[in-house]
């Protein structure tokens, strides 16, 4: 991807990530293990002055266990979702629209990027590359093409196995700034708490050119899906966003 397009694609971090617990997590931690210690000498100290009671005769029920061990079946790789999320990442963005045009910068509809080249399309390049490389990267795959006046990229993100929470902190964090920066209301996909868009209402300018910019975040897993939308004629309205958001994750 070109300097250019990393421009015109631009999405702005906050100036911070998401933080880990402080140390109010730990005093909470340390006053529970204290309560409790506190609480058993107490009760010592009260059982001890008094005369011993005869303990009931032991009648406990011996654990049963299973004649043979029995092995849960495997999946299938149709039902195993990880054997398509570990697979190629390239198929499984979204297709291309009929008619649409390569966008600027970019050699083919679909694409690999490496976190140096995911980074590099935030206005924060090296704060965005730090963060990814203490959270778990693991790889990133791009779609993007034009249709009419308007330009589409959607980008899967995805982190280790072990960390998969980091995709939803990604698309959390770059929400913030959208809702912030598109000046549209958020919309939810349905019976989802983490898939929403934010519609572009604002009118920005680059380079005296002037152009909308819509955002859709979603959350697969160890997979962040986000959607940028921009257009040159008018605003990106939410429904356009959820159209190719929902096609996105039902291919995931």
């Amino acid at each position: 991807m070109t300097t250019e397009s990393a421009d015109a694609l631009a999405v702005q971090p906050p100036q911070s990530k998401p933080g880990r617990r402080g140390r109010t997590a730990l005093l909470m931690a340390a006053a529970v293990v204290l309560g409790v210690l506190g609480g058993g000498a107490a009760g010592y100290a009260a059982q001890s002055a008094g005369a011993p009671t005869p303990l009931p005769t032991l009648a406990v029920p011996q654990p049963g266990y299973p004649a043979a061990r029995v092995a849960a079946p495997a999946l299938s790789a149709d039902q195993d979702d990880m054997v398509r999320t570990d697979g190629d990442l390239t198929r499984l963005l979204v297709p291309t629209p009929r008619g649409a045009t390569l966008s600027y910068g970019f050699g083919s509809f679909d694409s690999w990027e490496n976190i140096a080249q995911y980074a590099e399309g935030f206005q924060s390049a090296a704060s965005e590359f730090g963060w990814l490389s203490a959270h778990s990267f693991r790889r990133a795959a791009v779609a993007s093409w034009n249709q009419g006046s308007a330009s589409y990229n959607i980008q899967l993100v995805q982190f280790d196995h072990a960390d998969e929470a980091n995709s939803l902190l990604k698309i959390q964090d770059d929400e913030k700034f959208a809702k912030n920066d598109s000046g549209g209301g958020t919309v939810a996909l349905s019976g989802s708490n983490a898939d929403e868009v934010v519609a572009g209402t604002i009118r920005h300018s680059v380079n005296g050119s002037g152009y909308y910019q819509g955002d859709g975040f979603g959350v697969h897993g160890d997979i962040a899906v986000e959607i940028i939308v921009q257009d040159t004629d008018g605003p990106v309205g939410a429904q356009t966003l959820r159209t190719v958001l929902q096609s996105q994750l039902e291919r995931l």
